[in-house]
């Protein structure tokens, strides 16, 4: 990956944006909270050098990053360490997400990416496949339903950003990256996390209201997708003693 994404920050991309409200819950913490593990997917469908992104509006009701344009995306559950698969992740995903998880944790923060997508667009990311598992999580058992186990084929881990402390809620938030390759764009609708959600072009989504984490993170995704080969680690933001850092994870 480029010099230029490796240097890539936060701070280099303008003002914090957090709402009134956001600022008084952290002003009544005592501390940083501590980050909670979260998973995010990037579908594109068509070529690479111009793709459409799939992408939705938080409702304005959130107490965290209100009305801005995101990934689908969520914490990961206790639930997505049981939940039936088909595929595999690419040994360099696994590679790199195992330096951080076990081997099932791992498949865990990617499983939840999957269901975020059917829990915020409707978007089932599955094959047909018989299955008799239940969880006992209504997302899961929507796949079971519908005679689909998730699909774990060609999703690519890309980037990792850790919430900042001054966040009332932080997330040890991992990107992942999955090119659609059906013919047409599938079906997709709003929820009750996601409005407006629709595919974007990078066009188009610069005329949205994003926050700076989804800025850089689309900054990461163009440097990934220009590239014929995935590299062996991704890109990495955390802050460390109040002050922005970006790294590659795993070290060297």
């Amino acid at each position: 990956m480029s010099k230029s994404t490796n240097n890539l920050s936060p701070a280099s991309l303008g003002e914090i944006k957090m709402t009134q409200a956001e600022r008084d819950k952290r002003k009544a913490l005592a501390r940083a909270v501590r980050p909670r593990i979260a998973s995010t997917i990037v579908l594109i469908h068509g070529p690479k050098e111009n793709p459409k992104i799939l992408m939705g509006q938080r409702s304005s009701r959130h107490d965290f990053m209100p009305s801005v344009y995101v990934f689908p995306g969520g914490r990961v559950d206790r639930a997505d360490s049981y939940a039936d698969y088909a595929g595999d992740l690419s040994p360099r995903s696994a590679r790199i997400l195992e330096a951080a998880f076990t081997p099932r944790k791992a498949r865990a923060v990617a499983l939840a990416s999957v269901r975020e997508t059917y829990e915020e667009t409707s978007l089932f990311l599955g094959q047909k496949a018989e299955t008799n598992r239940n969880i006992n999580n209504p997302s899961w058992d929507a796949f079971r339903k519908a005679g689909l186990k998730a699909d774990l084929t060609g999703i690519e881990v890309f980037g990792r950003a850790i919430t900042p402390p001054h966040r009332h809620k932080r997330f040890d938030a991992w990107f992942f990256v999955k090119h659609l390759g059906m013919p047409g764009l599938p079906k997709i609708k709003d929820s009750t996390e996601l409005l407006n959600v629709g595919w974007f072009t990078f066009a188009q989504i610069k005329e949205l209201e994003l926050q700076r984490a989804t800025q850089m993170m689309l900054r990461v995704l163009e440097q990934y997708l220009s590239t014929d080969k995935p590299p062996a680690d991704i890109f990495f933001s955390h802050a460390t003693r109040g002050k922005f850092n970006t790294d590659r994870f795993p070290r060297a």
